[in-house]
């Protein structure tokens, strides 16, 4: 029930930024995620930030759900996008601190 609890807030980054769930994930991205970075930069430090900002589900949400899109449309469904994801969640959960998320997926290789 606790775990259940606890993947229903926020990893501690400020405030939420939107109410909804997808404008949170995309406010969250937004503010991380820069042009420059490599695709699988974009995902660690964008799960990040989701589960910072939004919550570790919603960020779970968001990187299953972009996967389906792209299986589904005319995307490219990576499982190594996934794994990115799943070490942007590590990350952010060592620190909130998006500079410290940012060498953390560095040095994860991301």
């Amino acid at each position: 029930m606790l775990a259940a609890l606890t993947a229903c807030t926020s990893l501690g980054g400020g405030p939420r930024p939107a109410g909804s769930s997808l404008a949170c994930a995309r406010a969250a991205v937004d503010e991380v995620v820069t042009p420059e970075m490599t695709d699988k930069r974009k995902h660690c430090t964008g799960a990040a930030n989701i589960a910072r900002r939004c919550s570790v589900l919603e960020a779970r949400l968001a990187y299953y759900g972009k996967e389906l899109a792209d299986a589904l449309g005319d995307g490219d469904p990576e499982l190594d996008d996934l794994r990115a994801d799943r070490a942007g969640l590590a990350c952010a959960r060592r620190d909130v601190d998006p500079a410290a998320v940012n060498e953390c997926c560095a040095a994860a290789g991301y």
